[in-house]
């Protein structure tokens, strides 16, 4: 199944769009669609292996970025003291975006900084008005804490994307 199907950015952003609504509405109830998409993508990817070690090394820094926030009370969420697991898999399911989809923005690093900084948060924002997860501060102070996070985290990520397989990367320049 190698086709490279998941590699095309409307397919791979479409599977990120479904996994984020799927995760923010049904939360622990997601984890069955989140998993079957993270299978897909790395099936219908022509480097499965590769993009695989990609998606688990990236996704597992932005949820540790995600422990830490929750750790020092800033992030909570309902069930547990800790990020749930169907939050794990949505930095999996994220981190599959980062040599398609997000490829635009490699060696674009002010772009992708602002561009981080200001969708990173806002994402975190919408997930906080409908449900699932509480900020700790209000609306604003909340944003540009996690604007800042941002602005270091999605460039960092996409640079590590891009080391191992540097090859691989689509669009990159």
């Amino acid at each position: 199944m190698r086709s490279g199907l998941s590699q095309g950015f409307w397919v791979n952003q479409a599977g990120f769009q479904l996994a984020w609504w799927c995760a923010i509405l049904f939360t622990g109830q997601s984890l069955p669609v989140l998993i079957t998409l993270l299978l897909l993508h790395c099936l219908c990817h022509r480097q499965p292996l590769n993009e695989a070690y990609v998606v688990i090394a990236c996704g597992l820094i932005g949820f540790c970025v995600d422990l830490l926030l929750t750790a020092v009370g800033f992030f909570r969420f309902e069930s547990a003291a800790t990020p749930p697991l169907w939050l794990l898999l949505l930095w999996f399911c994220f981190a599959a975006t980062l040599r398609q989809s997000l490829s635009f923005f490699h060696n674009r690093w002010v772009l992708a900084s602002v561009c981080g900084g200001v969708s990173g948060s806002l994402a975190y924002i919408a997930a906080a008005k409908l449900g699932a997860v509480s900020i700790g501060l209000s609306t604003l102070p909340g944003f540009l804490i996690l604007m800042f996070i941002w602005m270091g985290l999605f460039p960092l990520q996409l640079w590590l994307s891009a080391q191992h397989f540097p090859g691989e990367v689509r669009g990159a320049y």
